[in-house]
């Protein structure tokens, strides 16, 4: 295995790890302690109207958008299918796992809310925001270099700390959110899926006849 395999394996048991306690409320008092941290008394202050705006600025929705019209520019560039097909995969599978995530385990979001069929944990806005931003990377680079993927990680540190202010998550849903996103970035840069993504679609006419 290589370091970046190890890393999915071990991120992928810690999520499961974490959802397993979560769903069980063992980690409850943790998030509570902490929410009061980042929100004193749910009061809703200057910090709360700028880091807003990064929630919605970065909300899955633009995010999607995003991964989407990368992939469109570099199927038209490369005159490819494949970026296309490549960033609706991801985006799907991304979306899917992380809604059969929060449906199973149904927790109540720092405001006692559960939608239909969903819950707060892990956050959606984690996965899709990290997943996507991968996802534009690994379309334009097959190889992105490391301080492209240090800039994904800021991004989700920063989207991760917005949602705390805002109290729209617990600390572990977004923790569940950044673990639940690497194995899926992990897989989407395995060569199997991403190589065929940085194929051109043009061919070079074979040459009639033979010299002589």
């Amino acid at each position: 295995m290589t370091w970046v395999q190890l890393l999915a394996v071990a991120s992928s048991v810690a999520f499961l790890v974490l959802a397993v306690i979560a769903s069980a409320g063992q980690v409850d008092a943790l998030d509570q302690d902490l929410r009061q941290v980042f929100r004193p008394d749910d009061v809703w202050g200057p910090w709360q109207l700028v880091f807003g705006n990064v929630v919605d600025g970065a909300a899955p929705r633009v995010s999607l958008a995003v991964l989407a019209v990368s992939g469109a520019l570099a199927a038209v560039l490369r005159t490819s299918w494949r970026p296309l097909v490549y960033v609706a995969a991801l985006a799907l599978t991304g979306a899917l796992v992380t809604q059969v995530a929060k449906a199973l385990i149904g927790r109540a979001d720092p405001h006692g809310d559960v939608g239909t069929l969903s819950g707060s944990f892990p956050s959606g806005h984690m996965v899709i925001l990290l997943v996507c931003l991968g996802g534009v990377l690994l379309v334009w680079r097959q190889h992105p270099p490391v301080w492209a993927w240090a800039l994904v990680a800021l991004a989700g540190l920063t989207m991760g700390f917005s949602l705390l202010l805002l109290s729209m998550h617990w600390f572990t849903d977004v923790a569940g959110g950044a673990l639940l996103a690497v194995p899926l970035l992990v897989v989407a840069a395995s060569p199997r899926f991403v190589g065929p993504v940085h194929r051109t679609g043009r061919t070079t006419p074979a040459s009639v006849g033979s010299p002589t």
